[in-house]
């Protein structure tokens, strides 16, 4: 077999894989090989979510993987935060166990961060062959665009890249579960940050999919939520000036057209109008300091955490 003597990448060393793997027995190998070959030089870190099948056991056989694991089933954004508090370089990736994702797109993704100098490249998937989680997806989507969160058009591929110093910060927002992919969108977004996003192609999937109707549920409270958190004025402000306007118009119609005098209804919405956006001015005063305390913390050592 010819030996591949191509020069590695610059940034292979500075990369850090997370594998985040719930009941992936059968995908986790496969997943592994393929990494390793195609990115030797890469930290790979798998985390099993407390597993009840051998995908800790299968995992362990791959030379070369960082196999951690939680004595039970916290959650994929759990599994995720973990191994970014353990990842040592100064790129992590997120890759799913189910062979689903192709090495080649982690490359471009990682290859693009480091050259365009980027917080973080996002994987843009095509539009799901599954209708109903494709309607579920553009719900969610529409939502997020409805309120100001224009992130892309896939919130929640599970492949990505990030510079950790970036992200390590926020790891606290984001949620146990399978949300955790959209809140790490709409941080990096809200916050301003160079971001890119990077159209993905997938494989079938070996195994089947954790998700669940609930956690689309979730993520449609997650979107109003993160909203909240990052520009809470943008909702009081549109709800105190509608509410104020229509108040307003009401008042002017039945005063000036009816000869009827400004009504008591119109003056409370007006005022209504009023109380909420000064309402969302301190809310917004809230988030600031919040965010700030979030991008002063510093972590304890090295910023790695005990797997428990």
């Amino acid at each position: 077999m010819a030996v591949d003597t191509s020069p590695r990448p610059t940034w292979e060393p500075r990369l850090s894989v997370v594998i985040p793997a719930y009941n992936e027995e059968d995908g986790i190998v496969p997943t592994l090989n393929g990494l390793r070959t195609a990115l030797p030089a890469a930290e790979i870190i798998v985390v099993d979510d407390g597993s009840a099948d051998r995908t800790f056991e299968r995992a362990a056989t791959v030379g070369g993987v960082t196999v951690l694991r939680h004595d039970y089933n916290r959650g994929y954004g759990a599994a995720l935060k973990t191994g970014m508090r353990a990842a040592g370089r100064d790129y992590v990736a997120w890759f799913d166990a189910d062979d689903e994702h192709r090495v080649e797109n982690l490359s471009r993704i990682v290859e693009r961060l480091d050259r365009e100098r980027l917080v973080a490249v996002i994987g843009q998937r095509p539009t799901g062959v599954n209708r109903y989680r494709a309607t579920g997806k553009a719900v969610i989507r529409a939502f997020a665009w409805a309120l100001g969160l224009g992130a892309g058009s896939d919130l929640n591929c599970g492949l990505r890249a990030f510079r950790r110093a970036a992200i390590l910060p926020y790891l606290t927002l984001l949620p146990n579960r399978y949300s955790a992919s959209m809140t790490s969108t709409m941080i990096v977004t809200q916050r301003g940050y160079p971001v890119a996003f990077e159209p993905v192609t997938t494989r079938p999937r070996i195994g089947t999919s954790k998700v669940v109707l609930a956690d689309g549920l979730q993520a449609l409270v997650l979107v109003l939520r993160m909203i909240m958190l990052f520009a809470p004025l943008r909702i009081f402000a549109a709800l105190g000036a509608g509410m104020a306007a229509f108040g307003l118009v009401y008042g002017l119609v039945l005063a000036m057209v009816h000869g009827l005098g400004f009504p008591t209804l119109s003056v409370v919405l007006v005022l209504g109008g009023l109380f909420l956006t000064l309402q969302g001015l301190i809310a917004d005063q809230i988030s600031y300091m919040r965010l700030g305390q979030l991008e002063s913390a510093r972590l304890d050592d090295d910023g790695r955490a005990n797997v428990v």
